[in-house]
């Protein structure tokens, strides 16, 4: 019986995967900026934590959901960066917005 040789790796597609993830991290950062700077003041901060764990698991389920290992990057690396800079970065975000 033969085996499967697993598929060689170029280094391009490590530098596709590493910018995936790094883009990724930028825009989760990025949304979780937008969203606390637009309903921070708005709204039940106990909704809000709420509405941004939602998004990131909605994310996370959308990124095992797809059969590209660079959008399955992406989306990993957004959900997590969004639900982690939201609730630890808070503090800057005030401190950033001058709130």
């Amino acid at each position: 019986m033969m085996s499967q040789e697993r598929p060689r790796h170029e280094p391009s597609d490590f530098v596709i995967w590493a910018s995936a993830t790094l883009l990724g991290v930028v825009s989760g950062i990025g949304a979780a900026f937008v969203l606390w700077g637009q309903l921070h003041k708005t709204a039940e901060p106990g909704m809000l934590s709420l509405a941004v764990v939602s998004m990131a698991v909605g994310l996370a389920l959308v990124a095992f959901a797809l059969r590209a290992f660079t959008g399955r990057l992406f989306l990993l690396a957004l959900a997590t960066s969004l639900a982690v800079a939201f609730f630890v970065g808070s503090g800057s975000f005030g401190a950033i917005s001058g709130s």
